[in-house]
């Protein structure tokens, strides 16, 4: 049987509602017989000082990058599954058991937002909220290798937010066709408001993508920043028991 580790971060400054999505992860981590560790800001220092004076302003950039150099020496010191979990998710089953059949995995998230044309659209891509690895993947340290190189060679002033996050994944996907996990996915801020209020056009847009029911859900702390979109989170983790 393969051992699974839990790996999550936060900034030791963060919502409460954030600390309350991780204290979920623990306790099924716990429940699920998991390893479980969890590291503040010292997962920055997976990162060359380099890349903190080039993109000192872009945690979340290099955040994504830090995780796979963490997840990688963790691998090597532990072997097994080493599954990230970024701090603002959520579990919703905590009966669901992670898949250790795959040498690496990642979230697929279907993200619900009105078009230019006034429709809805559902887009369903990969994300690296949730995502695995085993030692004997190819794709970690080939993924590590190319979020580095992209970081390194990109105009400070002009790196894309999820440039090598879900930008990079997305684009990898096409050609090498990842496994993902529909169970472990992420809501959009219009998509959360119906859900915390009357079903609409969003919510339809959703249904009709056909998802298998969510046992994790990423909360996008980074779209949570007004009055409004705070509570409606809050009302969210206090409808599913966190």
């Amino acid at each position: 049987m393969t051992s699974i580790t839990i790996l999550q971060s936060a900034a030791d400054e963060r919502p409460d509602w954030v600390s309350r999505c991780m204290t979920s992860v623990a306790d099924w981590s716990q429940r699920q017989r998991y390893s479980y560790r969890c590291i503040g800001d010292e997962l920055f220092d997976w990162v060359s000082p380099g890349l903190h004076t080039k993109l000192k302003h872009r945690t979340p950039i290099l955040a994504d990058l830090a995780r796979l150099r963490w997840i990688e020496s963790e691998l090597a010191t532990r072997g097994g599954l080493m599954v990230w979990i970024d701090a603002d998710t959520l579990v919703l089953d905590p009966t669901w058991r992670v898949p250790d059949s795959e040498h690496a995995f990642f979230g697929e998230e279907c993200w619900v937002q009105p078009t230019a044309e006034g429709g809805w659209r559902a887009y369903q891509s990969p994300h690296n909220a949730f995502m695995g690895f085993t030692a004997v993947s190819p794709v970690l340290g080939f993924l590590a290798y190319l979020s580095e190189s992209i970081i390194e060679r990109a105009d400070a002033a002009h790196i894309a937010p999820q440039m090598v996050g879900p930008k990079l994944l997305k684009a990898l996907n096409n050609l090498a066709q990842f496994t993902l996990v529909p169970e472990t996915g992420a809501v959009s801020p219009e998509l959360l408001a119906e859900w915390m209020g009357d079903a609409g056009p969003a919510t339809a847009c959703y249904e009709q993508a056909t998802r298998t029911p969510l046992a994790l859900v990423n909360l996008c702390s980074s779209l949570t920043h007004s009055e409004e979109a705070v509570l409606r989170v809050e009302q969210f983790l206090a409808r599913h028991g966190a």
